[in-house]
C-alpha cells in the first residue's frame, strides 16, 4: 500500500476562514477589474516577480556606487566609510538637485516635509524655499524616487550633500553631486558587477515566495496568456527566474514554461513610446530582446484593456502602459505589507486621533458660534445705544462678558486639543518612518505617491503570489465612490 504524504500536495491546504484574507495578502482595486475579460497578463521582474532582500541589496548598490564615485570622479575616500541607513529614505520622495534637498510632496504637489542632506528642515525653512506653490517634479534638476532601486540613491545623495557642507567632499555645486550620484547608481546596476554578485549569492539576495509558482500556474491554467516584460538582460533574467521557478512544478520544469512570451532588455518606458526591433534569443523559441507595444500585442493577440500589466514602477510600468497602451495595470507595492502591519499595530492610536480631531472641530465650531453671538451683542449695544435702559445696558454687557469668556475658554481648549493631536500624530507617523512618516499619507492628506497610484493603477497589492487567491475569471470590485453627503448615516 502506498503511503500518502500531505507534504507532496501541489498546493498548500487552505486555512480556516480562508475567505477572510489578511490585508497583506489582498488585492486592492481602485477601478473595477473584470479579470474574466483579460486575455494576457504581463509581469515585470525586478521587485515584482523577484523580491530582492532589503536592505541588503540596497546596501550593495550604495557601496558599489560610492566606490565608483571615488574611483571615477576622484571623490575623497571619506565616502567609502559612510554607512548605509536603510531607514533614511522612502519611496515617493523627490530629489531637488539644485538645492541639495529631499522632499515629500502631498497630492497637490506642495512640499510638506524636507531634508537638506540628512538634516530635517523645519516648516519656516520649507516655506522660505518653496512656499505653498505646486512643484513640477519633472522639471530639470528634480528626480522622483519611484522605485525601490532608487532608495539607496536618495541616501547617497543626502550623505554627499552633508559631506560637501561639512568640508569632507569637494564639488562645484549640489547639481553636480545629483548628476554624478545618478550616474553611479545606474552604472552599478548596468556594469554587471552587482548582478554577478546577486547571482553568485541567489539564496541570500532572492528569497522564494511559496505562492509565486502557484499564482502563475493558476492564471495559465485559466486560459490567460502570460508574458514577461523586463528591462533586465537575458543572462540576469534567466539566473533570477531560474532560481525562483525552476523545479517548482512538474508540469513546468523550467521557468520559461510559465510564459507564452518573454521580452528582456525592453527599455521601458521607451518600449511603450518607440518602435524597436524584437531580436530573438538564440535557443529559446518565444524569447526576445527589445520590441515595442504593437509587436507584443500582435504576438499575444490581445490589445488595450484586454491586457493587464503587473509592475512596481509607477512611471515606467504603470503610467506609461496605461497612457500609451491603454493596458489595465496592477502596481506591486512591496512596502504595503509593512504599512499594513503598522496600521494594525497603531489602530488604537489612529482611533484616538480621529476622536480627538472630531472633538477639536466641535470645540472650534462652538467657539465660533459664541464669538458670533458676542459680535451681535456688541452690534445691538451700539445700534440701540441711548434707547436702552440702564438695566438693559448692564444685562447686555454682562452677557457679552460671559460670551467672550466662554468663547476664549473654548478656543484655549481647542488649542490644547490640537497640541495633543499633534503629539499623537507625530508618534504614530514616526513608527512608519521617523523622518518621512507613512508613504501614502501626510496627516489628513494623501501624498503625491498615493495620488499617482489612484490616478494610474487599476489595483495594487504587495506581491505577485497574492494573485493565487484571486479567481482569474472573477471581477475585482473597487469601492463604490461616494460624495461626502452620501456617507452620512440615514435615518
Amino acid at each position: 500500500m502506498v503511503s500518502w504524504d500531505p507534504a507532496l500536495l501541489a498546493a498548500p491546504p487552505l486555512r480556516d476562514a480562508e475567505d477572510r484574507l489578511p490585508p497583506a495578502e489582498k488585492l486592492f482595486a481602485l477601478r473595477t477589474l473584470p479579470l474574466g475579460e483579460i486575455k494576457a497578463i504581463g509581469f515585470d521582474m525586478d521587485h515584482t516577480l523577484a523580491r530582492y532582500r532589503a536592505p541588503e541589496v540596497d546596501e550593495l548598490a550604495f557601496k558599489k556606487a560610492a566606490r565608483l564615485l571615488v574611483r571615477e570622479h576622484q571623490y575623497s575616500p571619506w565616502l567609502l566609510g559612510v554607512e548605509y541607513d536603510p531607514a533614511f529614505a522612502v519611496r515617493g520622495l523627490v530629489l531637488d538637485g539644485l538645492r541639495g534637498n529631499l522632499l515629500k510632496l502631498n497630492r497637490e504637489r506642495q512640499v510638506v516635509r524636507a531634508c537638506h542632506g540628512s538634516r530635517v528642515l523645519g516648516r519656516p525653512e520649507i516655506e522660505a524655499t518653496y512656499g505653498r506653490r505646486r512643484l513640477a517634479a519633472a522639471a530639470k534638476g528634480f528626480r522622483s524616487i519611484d522605485t525601490l532601486f532608487e532608495i539607496p540613491e536618495s541616501h547617497l545623495f543626502a550623505q554627499m550633500v552633508d559631506g560637501v557642507d561639512q568640508g569632507f567632499l569637494k564639488a562645484d555645486n549640489y547639481l553636480q553631486i545629483f548628476q554624478q550620484v545618478r550616474w553611479a547608481i545606474d552604472t552599478a546596476h548596468r556594469n554587471g558587477e552587482m548582478k554577478a554578485e546577486i547571482l553568485e549569492h541567489k539564496d541570500y539576495f532572492i528569497p522564494h515566495d511559496p505562492r509565486l509558482a502557484l499564482a502563475l500556474d493558476r492564471l495559465k491554467r485559466s486560459g490567460k496568456k502570460l508574458f514577461l516584460l523586463t528591462n533586465s538582460e537575458w543572462t540576469f533574467t534567466d539566473g533570477v527566474l531560474g532560481h525562483l521557478l525552476d523545479g517548482q512544478d512538474e508540469a513546468r520544469p523550467k521557468w520559461t514554461d510559465y510564459f507564452d512570451l518573454i521580452v528582456v532588455s525592453s527599455r521601458k518606458p521607451a518600449f511603450f513610446t518607440e518602435a524597436a526591433p524584437a531580436v530573438p534569443i538564440e535557443g529559446h523559441s518565444h524569447c526576445f530582446a527589445g520590441g515595442h507595444t504593437a509587436w507584443l500585442e500582435a504576438q499575444l493577440q490581445a490589445e488595450g484593456d484586454q491586457v493587464l500589466y503587473v509592475g512596481d514602477h509607477i512611471f515606467g510600468d504603470v503610467l506609461r502602459s496605461k497612457k500609451n497602451a491603454s493596458w489595465r495595470t496592477l502596481l506591486l507595492v512591496p512596502e504595503l505589507e509593512r504599512e499594513l502591519q503598522l496600521l494594525e499595530a497603531k489602530a488604537d492610536g489612529l482611533r484616538d486621533s480621529l476622536r480627538l480631531e472630531t472633538v477639536r472641530r466641535r470645540t472650534l465650531r462652538r467657539a465660533s458660534v459664541l464669538y458670533d453671538q458676542w459680535k451681535r451683542n456688541r452690534v445691538r449695544r451700539h445700534v440701540l445705544g441711548a434707547r436702552l435702559s440702564p438695566e438693559a445696558t448692564v444685562a447686555l454687557d454682562h452677557e457679552a462678558a460671559h460670551l467672550a469668556s466662554s468663547a476664549e475658554a473654548l478656543q484655549r481648549r481647542a488649542e490644547l486639543q490640537g497640541l495633543e493631536l499633534d503629539r499623537l500624530t507625530r508618534s504614530i507617523e514616526a513608527a512608519f518612518n521617523p523622518t518621512w512618516g507613512p508613504i501614502f499619507r501626510e496627516g489628513d492628506d494623501q501624498t503625491r505617491f498615493a495620488d499617482q497610484i489612484q490616478q494610474y493603477a487599476c489595483a495594487y497589492t504587495g506581491r505577485v503570489g497574492n494573485l493565487y487567491m484571486v479567481d482569474p475569471g472573477a471581477t475585482v470590485y473597487a469601492p463604490v465612490p461616494a460624495l461626502p453627503h452620501e456617507r452620512v448615516p440615514l435615518g
